[in-house]
């Protein structure tokens, strides 16, 4: 098994964006799976009630075009890998 990384894309059109508005939507997220898809496939399934899947584009974290998904490896560049962080 591997580790997923999935962001939403940052480069998508106002029109075709399930992460506009910004709010009540999850923009990534580390899974623990066999094969991207299988991530992908957790992924939605987990966000099924989060407003990015409610949008008029179904299932964004099961798409290419709206959805990266990376696996992580342990070696590349020193970065941050998910930062959790809330304001109130």
């Amino acid at each position: 098994m591997a580790l997923w990384l999935l962001e939403a894309r940052n480069d998508l059109e106002k029109g075709n964006n399930p992460w506009r508005p910004w709010y009540n939507k999850t923009f990534g997220m580390i899974i623990r799976a066999d094969s991207e898809i299988e991530a992908r496939k957790i992924a939605q399934d987990k966000r099924v009630d989060g407003d990015e899947s409610r949008e008029k584009i179904k299932n964004p974290w099961l798409s290419e075009e709206h959805s990266r998904c990376a696996k992580l490896l342990y070696e590349g560049e020193k970065k941050v890998i998910l930062e959790d962080f809330m304001s109130g």
